[in-house]
């Protein structure tokens, strides 16, 4: 059975909205005001980063991940796919966005010797899917790191047995 995955319309929505509003912060002004050379670059080159923000937002709304006894799949631009015979390692990483450790995002990367899919937690039941790849993952012998089995915790699976 194939389980299907998708980014929700808020976090994308958000990621459009910061991307836009960079691109209409910089490029704007470096069009209409028709300022000094270096000024101008400057304001180019952070609109050309929010450009790539921006893109990177689409790719991620078009994208729908499948999960399935074969693997992983990213289906949509710059797709990917993982087969669970093929993975050599997977990680989930906690990115931190507060002194704290309250708030941030997970990443999980599973990797081939030819690619690399990463997922981040703003994937809607993104801890089915992460636990999905850690039982795959031990059930074929390979140990997790540290940093990967204290998030699975985090994410509410607790032992080999929901890993």
């Amino acid at each position: 059975m194939t389980r299907l995955y998708r980014y929700p319309a808020g976090a994308i929505s958000s990621d459009y909205a910061r991307g836009l509003g960079g691109i209409v912060l910089t490029a704007g002004p470096a069009w209409t005001l028709a300022p000094a050379a270096p000024v101008y670059w400057m304001l180019a080159g952070c609109a050309l980063l929010f450009l790539v923000y921006l893109t990177r937002a689409v790719v991620r709304h078009l994208t729908r991940i499948e999960l399935s006894e074969t693997g992983i799949a990213a289906r949509g631009p710059f797709g990917a796919v993982i087969r669970w015979d093929e993975l050599r390692s997977i990680k989930l990483n906690h990115y931190t966005t507060r002194s704290d450790r309250s708030g941030g995002w997970m990443q999980l990367d599973l990797s081939t010797r030819r690619r690399t899919l990463c997922v981040d937690s703003r994937l809607g039941c993104f801890s089915e899917l992460a636990g999905a790849a850690a039982r795959e993952a031990l059930r074929r012998g390979y140990c997790l790191d540290e940093g990967t089995r204290v998030n699975l915790r985090a994410l509410g699976i607790h032992g080999e047995g929901d890993v």
